[in-house]
């Protein structure tokens, strides 16, 4: 064997390639696994250093597909629950606090349910996401994060930071302008918890994620349980505020009989004119064929009985005017207080407002047409 060394240490220094010295040996009956061997052996004699392995860092594992969609899908899930969450207690102080010019949020029992809806599916799935994040970096230390989550990570924590310089802004510049109310100031400690929550949270998950710092998972924790409170004490005065399932269904009942009652008047009235005389019942101006388009808005929407109508007079003058005058009622669920601004209570079923819970009645005048009256066709 050290003659077999010998002969391969002098053709490695006379400039031979490994193929020519495997050919060689193989063809006087050496292996291929005994040349390969003896050709280590040499190159380790003439002075080739040999690796130490335990010197040698493992080699690092990429982030996968899968580690950039948890990463992707948890920050949708954040958006969704910050916008929830701020949503929210924008709704809940826009119900508490009326504004002080006497102005009404459009449709804020809607946006406090919306928020409402969003935090009970998108939160827990963002606890769920997040605890999968962050297992796949613990279970393995050799990981290294994509550049994409990188950035992702990134952009989050600047529109966190931009959010919290902002608030602070306006608040400082709305005191110097002396239009700080209770209403603005709520509303601006909203912006700076959520965003704060947001800034601080990712600012200890790149600590771990990306700088392999040891993070206390009670500082996690604490982050996750103090969400929770903030999100249950929102979803509990949303409910009060807001009015429960059960409440905001009969809060749709009585819109929708505010709009069919107001239909109806004007229903009623262009018969008058047309006609020269008021109905005498609903089914009389059902079966009149101008006005069958008025049939749906003769009925509650629950219970599909008519709304109560009687003629209060027939005929009677006002000036030169002949005037008609008649009586609608229903039996509305809640009072007309609870019900939140509709672009359809306007002009005739506005009408309507305001209103007790229970049986309810209002007089209207027609002014009748002029000439006899005419047999309905």
């Amino acid at each position: 064997m050290n003659a077999l060394s010998d002969h391969l240490m002098s053709r490695l220094r006379a400039g031979i390639g490994r193929t020519q010295i495997r050919e060689e040996l193989m063809a006087v009956g050496w292996t291929e696994d005994e040349a390969d061997q003896a050709y280590r052996d040499a190159l380790v004699a003439i002075g080739v250093p040999v690796p130490d392995r335990a010197a040698v860092p493992p080699p690092t594992r990429q982030s996968s597909v899968v580690d950039v969609a948890i990463n992707a899908f948890s920050l949708i899930l954040l958006g969704l629950v910050a916008f929830g969450l701020g949503g929210l207690y924008f709704g809940v102080i826009d119900k508490a606090i009326p504004d002080a010019l006497g102005r009404r949020i459009m449709s804020a029992d809607r946006s406090i349910h919306h928020a409402i809806a969003s935090l009970a599916v998108a939160f827990p799935a963002y606890v769920i996401a997040m605890r999968l994040w962050f297992r796949r970096f613990r279970a393995n230390a050799d990981r290294t994060e994509s550049g994409l989550t990188k950035w992702l990570t990134y952009i989050v924590l600047l529109i966190a930071s931009v959010s919290v310089v902002v608030d602070l802004i306006t608040v400082l510049y709305t005191l110097l302008q002396g239009a700080l109310t209770l209403r603005f100031m709520l509303k601006a400690l909203v912006v700076l918890v959520v965003a704060g929550l947001v800034f601080g949270f990712y600012a200890l998950e790149r600590r771990q994620v990306q700088y392999r710092k040891v993070v206390a998972p009670r500082f996690f924790l604490g982050f996750g349980w103090l969400a929770a409170a903030l999100i249950g004490v929102g979803i509990a005065l949303g409910l009060l505020y807001g009015g429960s399932p059960e409440q905001t269904r009969q809060q749709a009942f009585d819109r929708e009989r505010m709009v069919r009652l107001g239909a109806l008047s004007s229903c009623v009235e262009r018969y008058a004119r047309t006609m020269a005389q008021l109905p005498d019942s609903l089914e009389t101006l059902r079966s009149t064929a101008a006005y069958a388009s008025c049939t749906a808005s003769t009925r509650d929407p629950e219970s599909h009985h008519d709304f109560g109508y009687r003629v209060v007079a027939s005929e009677r003058l006002q000036g030169q005017a002949r005037i008609g005058e008649f009586e609608l009622c229903a039996n509305f669920a809640l009072p007309s207080v609870n019900l939140d601004d509709d672009a359809r209570l306007y002009g005739a079923a506005g009408r309507w407002t305001p209103h007790g819970a229970g049986p309810t009645c209002r007089t209207f005048m027609a002014q009748l047409g002029n000439g006899r009256p005419s047999t309905p066709p």
